[in-house]
């Protein structure tokens, strides 16, 4: 586990995309209290808490990710040290089949294309939240016929599990591990509860299968994300691959 305390991040400039949602608002709360600078791209500012909302150092942009154009983009994303995506879909028939379909990937796509038209110095740490459920062709075991099966029809039945895998993909393949201003990790929670920090474990791949899960904690994520914000250790660990996040086995 991460030490749930982190380290203070000085002066660093983070961009969240997703910032309202259930793991985007822990998120946000904890590289607030970590002393980062936050950047959050909102379309209704309200559905954040008060505490959020009037924090010193946040900066909210209010807007619909989509629609910004890649100029504004650009500047949204100058001089941040890392972008971070947790945006989703909403768990309702609007959210599961209407548009936009390709939330995740479009957006992934266009935050990318805006890092690289700043040439900056350093690569930008890009953090995806994405989800167990896409595999990582790279690293993951073999699934079960069962497990094939299930993805194959979530792939097809709803257009949430495909956008995640098309952003991931994207990241895999469009950006790899080549880019000279971008240096990317996809974070995969498993079953995903509201709960507070507690011990959670890091994997490579899943080690339960589709249909079982483990109990993870959105404030655990959270965590850990921005653990890979700070520091060099664990993002050289951790970049260019699909960690899976899970709480601890009591």
């Amino acid at each position: 586990m991460i030490d749930p305390k982190p380290k203070n991040s000085e002066t660093a400039t983070i961009l969240v995309a997703g910032a309202t949602g259930a793991t985007g608002q822990q998120l946000v709360a904890q590289l607030l209290q970590a002393g980062a600078h936050v950047r959050a791209i909102v379309r209704t500012p309200e559905s954040l808490t008060d505490s959020i909302r009037n924090h010193r150092n946040l900066t909210i942009i209010r807007a619909s990710i989509l629609d910004i154009d890649p100029a504004r983009m650009a500047q949204h994303v100058n001089g941040c040290s890392a972008v971070i995506s947790c945006l989703g879909h909403n768990l309702n028939f609007k959210g599961l089949f209407g548009a936009p379909r390709q939330l995740c990937t479009n957006a992934t796509r266009n935050l990318c294309r805006a890092i690289d038209a700043n040439v900056p110095d350093e690569p930008v740490r890009f953090i995806l939240m994405n989800t167990v459920a896409v595999k990582n062709p790279d690293s993951d075991a073999r699934r079960t016929f069962t497990e094939r099966s299930l993805q194959a029809l979530l792939r097809v039945a709803l257009p949430p599990h495909r956008d995640n895998e098309n952003a991931a993909t994207y990241l895999r393949q469009q950006i790899g591990n080549n880019s000279a201003h971008i240096e990317w990790c996809a974070v995969r929670p498993d079953t995903l509860i509201n709960a507070d920090v507690s011990d959670y474990v890091i994997q490579q791949s899943p080690v339960t299968n589709l249909l079982s899960g483990r109990p993870t904690s959105r404030a655990n994520v959270a965590q850990f994300m921005v653990a890979l914000t700070q520091g060099k250790t664990l993002w050289q660990e951790w970049k260019f691959r699909m960690p899976v996040v899970m709480n601890a086995l009591d």
